[in-house]
């Protein structure tokens, strides 16, 4: 399966859809995005049924509030993310656990950052020529929205080969990436 390339237009479309009350488009932006806003909701809480619950309630404000997106306070996944940790700390106040909303105001949100399509298709183009074996790890992590646990089971690997297998991967990428553009933060970028 090749990598999901996030398109925030096609997203905001299908988003404009949903508030006209599209349910073709809300079901792709679902397919789309829950995987990520699972996996996301899973990190900050730890608990696999909890995250999933709460991008069960992400979603159903989706639907509801899909109006009230607006395009020029960022993209549609930041938008998610903002909503799934909102939801989150929404349940655990409701539940009486306020100690684990502790630091969640200084958490940065996971937002991609724009980028060029020559980018895009660098990034893609360094993907395919790292190992198979890590390629498949990396696409499942990071583009299917699967935590580690979730990839490594569904690859019959342990874990800690699973996490050697993406870091390696990330690092022929990198490798691959500095010799094409400059990143910031990279050897390249220090040139």
């Amino acid at each position: 399966m090749s990598p999901r390339i996030v398109n925030d237009s096609h997203d905001e479309e299908l988003l404009a859809a949903t508030a006209r009350g599209d349910l073709e488009s809300f079901h792709q932006l679902y397919l789309g995005h829950a995987g990520r806003v699972i996996a996301y909701a899973h990190r900050l809480c730890g608990d696999r049924s909890l995250a999933e619950d709460v991008a069960q309630e992400v979603f159903t404000a989706v639907w509801t509030k899909a109006g009230t997106y607006r395009t020029d306070r960022g993209g549609v996944a930041p938008w998610l993310y903002t909503l799934t940790r909102n939801k989150l700390v929404d349940l655990w106040r409701r539940s009486g656990r306020n100690r684990e909303c502790e630091g969640l105001d200084e958490l940065r949100l996971p937002q991609p950052e724009r980028t060029p399509g020559d980018l895009r298709l660098t990034l893609r183009q360094a993907l395919t020529r790292v190992n198979p074996d890590q390629r498949e790890a990396i696409e499942m992590a990071y583009f299917q929205g699967l935590t580690y646990e979730e990839t490594a089971r569904r690859l019959a690997l342990p874990l800690g080969t699973l996490k050697s297998r993406i870091r390696l991967g990330l690092r022929g990428m990198r490798e691959v990436l500095e010799g094409a553009v400059s990143i910031p933060g990279t050897a390249a970028a220090a040139r």
